[in-house]
């Protein structure tokens, strides 16, 4: 376990990436695949990179994604994001052979113990953008993974055919119903933990799905890595755009915590979530 405020190792620099393709895999949801050996060979599950979307100063501030997945031998890696504003929405017109200038790969990302088993993968919207490159280090260690999707509804659900190629036991879940269960899907997390609790959790999603997740793993003793998502202006603790209160308290701590930092991966109980 890595304690707040101490920083993995990691190489990050600034590159001028091209862009390979880019898909609308889901209802506004796109991916995009950029070229670089050296974020693709350093990269580790959960990391992320802050990405310029154009050179003029509107948009200023960089974008934060969570890389989602590698080719180290074509030295390329993939970002997915969904359009929430003018930058997103920018990125979306990119065709192949154009640049953009990112820094990376930052970040704390998930740690996998040499004794975990079995790992809950839980992913909701978005969330599931850095969960591939979890689940083949996952795979790399012969872990056996169940994988939990929650979307609004279907056409904005990725990634089930993605992760049963993958091997992983896939469930659903969409506010709608219009894909598997119908609710939260933190409903599945805890349905699965009644008779399951040989595990270990990783979630990536919106705040309230992760307090929701660090509560039902806490209350089930079981170890839970939660990915936040945040802007992350700077992606090094410049700006101090990112706080993050530690649980036991600021003035008890020394100090806020950083999402981008001493994160975007804590563990459940390690800082406030707030819904």
């Amino acid at each position: 376990m890595v304690s707040i405020g101490v920083r993995r190792p990691t190489n990050p620099g600034v590159y001028e990436c091209p862009v390979v393709q880019i898909d609308e895999v889901a209802r506004g949801i796109f991916l995009m695949r950029l070229e670089n050996q050296a974020i693709s060979r350093a990269v580790h599950p959960g990391q992320f990179v802050n990405l310029r979307v154009r050179d003029e100063a509107i948009p200023l501030l960089r974008r934060p994604f969570s890389v989602c997945r590698t080719n180290r031998d074509a030295g390329t890696f993939d970002l997915l994001w969904k359009i929430y504003g003018a930058g997103t929405e920018l990125m979306t017109r990119a065709r192949s052979g154009d640049r953009f200038n990112v820094l990376g790969p930052l970040g704390n990302g998930f740690s996998i113990s040499s004794i975990t088993k079995n790992a809950i993968v839980i992913a909701g919207g978005l969330g599931i953008a850095p969960m591939p490159l979890l689940i083949e280090s996952l795979q790399e260690k012969r872990i056996r993974i169940i994988a939990q999707l929650g979307a609004r509804r279907n056409d904005e659900l990725w990634g089930e055919e993605t992760f049963q190629s993958m091997g992983a036991q896939v469930s659903c879940a969409t506010d709608d119903g219009s894909r598997g269960y119908k609710g939260f899907v933190t409903t599945l997390l805890q349905e699965e933990l009644k008779n399951n609790r040989e595990v270990e959790v990783f979630a990536c999603g919106p705040m309230p799905m992760l307090a929701k997740v660090s509560q039902i793993c806490l209350e089930a003793q079981v170890s839970a890595q939660l990915s936040v998502e945040t802007m992350m202006g700077c992606g090094f603790g410049i700006c101090m755009g990112c706080p993050m209160i530690p649980s036991e308290g600021v003035k008890e701590h020394g100090r806020y915590v950083l999402a981008c930092l001493d994160g975007p991966v804590f563990h459940a109980g390690e800082v406030a979530l707030h819904d």
